[in-house]
């Protein structure tokens, strides 16, 4: 097996994204959602005892990530998970990859656009739905631009962000009651179980890391840092976040909110904390949804580059090295989820097909591992026999916790797949005997 990359020079993407822009993509690619709407959804699950779900949702993430930071350093191309995937297991399951892991991310981004539009409404009166596709319409027409603008807006964007998060926490925890904590868990561990799949979801900025890793420069050393140090700023911003917002906040009145966290705020802080989390809201959860166009058009483009969809997707312009086709169909089908969808709906059926896509990856490393051959990467997973089974584990006891909704949805998003598949390979063997 050999470990080809692409490079920007010789057809591929341009490497112009470095640690900085590698780890503002994975954090500004995640804080948003997790801390300004999945607050909301897992305080209806489980209360206060989210924080308990975190840490475990923390834990399922790393067992996975290091095994995908040696899958990265491995195959450091655009798509990530999919084009290791398609390399080792072949184009059907690399298809199967690319579909799951491009569904996931499409229906899961409800719960940012349309959070977006929650916050928006919350600060201005602009309806919910307008903001959401406004939101979407920005996105694009930034990455349009190219790799290098999207990078560095993620970079401003993040600094931002965590200077806000900052200041909340510390309005915030001189005004956290313990009465306020009670009941902690009011719905058991049942609860925590069935929060720790959505607040999962949040820590899904480390995989955008990998699917961009044909754009970040020294991927051998950037990429596998990048990724780790993601949900390291990840769960300590979450954790502090949510402890402020739950010890000063009833977990009712965060589950009935549009807006969780500035509702939170101005319980201690008033009208001028309210509007530091609304402003902070709109900039993280704007920076998520770049993050969200700028990885799910790389793999739309990436699996068309390889002949899985219409290469009409997998062209490039000449000059900025952009996908543009790839970024603007992604961008359409995010608009027309943030047009239909749901916060609710999009945590549960995103979620399962979330959790879903990090199968075939794991089943490519252990097949690399076991035939061995090839150069050895700059990272290889640690103690590989405990944390391989946990990171399958892990996987699947969080398939089951998504529940019926999420699975059906998840089932009948691979029902399309497979009939856009075995209907445009026919389509092309069709084409090829004509010609």
């Amino acid at each position: 097996m050999t470990n080809t990359v692409r490079d920007g020079s010789a057809g591929g993407l341009r490497r112009e994204l470095g640690l900085r822009e590698a780890l503002a993509l994975g954090v500004g690619g995640t804080v948003g959602g997790g801390i300004f709407t999945l607050v909301e959804v897992a305080a209806g699950a489980a209360g206060p005892a989210s924080l308990i779900a975190f840490v475990l949702a923390f834990a399922a993430s790393a067992v996975i990530a290091l095994p995908y930071a040696e899958l990265a350093c491995r195959v450091p191309a655009a798509g990530g998970g999919y084009a290791v995937t398609r390399q080792v297991l072949g184009p059907t399951w690399g298809f199967a990859m690319g579909w799951i892991y491009w569904g996931g991310y499409l229906l899961a981004s409800g719960y940012v656009t349309i959070g977006f539009g929650q916050y928006l409404h919350a600060a201005t009166g602009v309806p919910t739905t307008a903001g959401a596709v406004a939101l979407v319409a920005a996105c694009t027409l930034v990455n349009l631009v190219g790799a290098k603008l999207s990078g560095r807006a993620q970079s401003v964007v993040f600094a931002v962000a965590v200077v806000g998060f900052l200041t909340f926490v510390c309005w915030g925890l001189p005004h956290v009651r313990s009465a306020v904590l009670v009941p902690f868990a009011p719905h058991g561990g049942v609860g925590v179980l069935l929060a720790t799949p959505v607040v999962f979801l949040a820590f899904g900025g480390f995989d955008m890391v990998a699917a961009a890793g044909e754009e970040i420069r020294r991927p051998e050393r950037n990429l596998p840092l990048a990724i780790l140090l993601t949900l390291v700023c990840v769960l300590v911003l979450y954790l502090l976040v949510a402890f402020t917002a739950f010890g000063t906040t009833p977990a009712g009145v965060l589950r009935g909110s549009g807006a969780p966290l500035a509702d939170a705020a101005a319980r201690f802080g008033g009208v001028p904390a309210r509007r530091l989390m609304l402003g902070c809201a709109a900039l993280t959860l704007a920076a998520t949804a770049n993050a969200l166009v700028m990885v799910t058009s790389r793999a739309l483009f990436a699996m068309a580059r390889d002949g899985l969809l219409p290469a009409a997707l997998g062209r490039l312009r000449p000059d900025s090295r952009v996908p543009r086709p790839a970024v603007l169909v992604d961008g359409l089908l995010l608009g027309g989820v943030a047009l239909l969808g749901s916060v609710q709906l999009a945590a549960t059926a995103g979620g399962f097909l979330y959790v879903l896509h990090f199968f075939p990856p794991l089943l490519s490393l252990v097949r690399l591992r076991r035939a061995a051959s090839g150069p050895a990467p700059a990272f290889r997973t640690p103690a590989p026999r405990i944390v391989l089974p946990l990171a399958f584990t892990c996987g699947a006891a969080m398939l089951v916790a998504t529940g019926g909704r999420g699975a059906s949805t998840g089932l009948v998003w691979l029902a399309v797949g497979a009939v856009v598949h075995w209907g445009y390979q026919g389509w092309r063997g069709r084409a090829g005997a004509a010609g």
